[in-house]
């Protein structure tokens, strides 16, 4: 059995997410976009539509205890770093943005993992 440090689970989890959208047909635009407002883990596209993707990864199986790490502060700095993407790659700007939540869990006596897809898990925060 291998014992993950938290920064592999987490890169773990960003692949498996990855990899659960590629196969539900989504494209991946980009991973770990950074800005000094904030971080979104995956962008995806499909059928017009771009999705700003947390990604929560779990070892302990709680969607509750996954969903309350993505506060109203989280959702703020979310909303902030999507708008500077979108601002910086005008090209998406006909497209419909949400906002997706994808908890990945991590189960350490079979090595596998199970993906938890949420869409439209909240609305952008423009306010404040």
């Amino acid at each position: 059995m291998n014992q993950y440090s938290l920064r592999e689970l987490f890169k773990l989890g960003e692949n498996v997410a990855a990899s659960h959208l590629i196969s539900c047909g989504y494209t991946v635009v980009c991973r770990n976009y950074r800005k000094p407002c904030g971080e979104i883990d995956l962008i995806v596209e499909k059928d017009q539509r771009l999705i700003f993707c947390e990604v929560k990864t779990r070892s302990s199986h709680s969607i509750t205890d996954a969903l309350a790490s993505v506060s109203y502060t989280k959702q703020k700095r979310l909303t902030r770093t999507a708008l500077e993407y979108i601002n910086q790659f005008p090209i998406f700007a006909n497209h419909q943005f949400q906002f997706d939540v994808l908890v990945v869990f991590y189960y350490r006596s079979t090595e596998s993992f199970s993906v938890h897809h949420l869409e439209n898990a909240f609305l952008p925060v423009l306010n404040d």
